[in-house]
């Protein structure tokens, strides 16, 4: 192996450890949008490594999707009655739209495997994006605190970074969709916002999808609440348009998984 091979392959393993945890708390606006739910509880630059491996669309590379479609999960005990209904029915739309299914993990029955566990945080929200190979065993923590608990479609997406999709707005292909706004947006925040080649990661030819799950808002990290961090494109054409929700997964998003885990058509 000669050296740059072997600072790829150590910088690869770097990336595919990288935890994203996040500080959530609602804007000012009185609109929440899924970034409000996200803000970092550090100070992340623009060359930090780290922040850019959170941006991508989907994870490129099969050791980082989960190797079984059957996935066990573990609810904290500390979660309440609410917070732990609201868990079970925000897995229930990839039960019921994907070849995905969620079972409750149990030691004794189910012995010692890779189990997602919906942890409770005072304040962080955020989990690893997708399996890690490293560790195929033991807890995948998925972080949540009592702010996104009380939204499903929060719940569900962290879910969809832990089984390995990023965030829509840093597709590769994305600058034909959109346009960013970068001096409305702090220097701390350009990370959310880079666009990777598809040596690192895949779209799986799923159209843009502003409405996807996975997307941030149009005012997301704005300086300036009232002006877009992010307009759409239209060929070469910019509009203003919404983007992103928290309603529930996108016909995109769960595409996107069928094929990422080869789901055979459903009916």
């Amino acid at each position: 192996m000669n050296r740059n091979n072997f600072y790829f392959f150590v910088s690869w393993l770097i990336l595919l450890l990288v935890v994203q945890l996040t500080f959530a708390k609602p804007n000012t606006s009185g609109k929440v949008n899924i970034e409000d739910f996200e803000n970092y509880l550090n100070e992340i630059h623009v060359d930090d490594e780290a922040a850019e491996d959170k941006t991508r669309n989907a994870v490129n590379s099969p050791l980082q999707r989960w190797p079984s479609n059957l996935l066990h999960y573990t609810i904290s005990t500390d979660y309440s009655k609410e917070e732990v209904d609201n868990v079970h029915a925000a897995l229930l739309v990839f039960n019921e739209s994907t070849c995905l299914r969620f079972r409750e993990y149990d030691v004794r029955q189910n012995g010692n495997l890779k189990y997602i566990n919906y942890k409770k945080s005072s304040d962080l929200c955020g989990t690893r994006v997708g399996f890690n190979p490293l560790t195929p065993t033991g807890p995948h923590d998925v972080i949540l605190n009592p702010y996104c608990l009380s939204e499903r479609g929060v719940i569900q997406h962290e879910t969809l970074h832990a089984l390995g999709l990023y965030h829509e707005q840093s597709r590769p292909d994305r600058n034909k969709y959109v346009k960013i706004e970068y001096s409305n947006i702090p220097q701390k925040y350009w990370s959310q916002f880079i666009a990777y080649p598809e040596i690192y990661t895949t779209t799986y030819n799923v159209l843009y999808d502003y409405e996807s799950l996975m997307h941030y808002s149009e005012f997301a990290f704005s300086k300036d609440r009232t002006k877009p961090s992010m307009r759409a494109r239209s060929g070469n054409t910019v509009i203003d348009r919404k983007m992103g929700q928290i309603v529930g997964p996108s016909e995109g998003d769960l595409k996107k998984i069928n094929i990422m885990y080869k789901c055979n058509p459903l009916k």
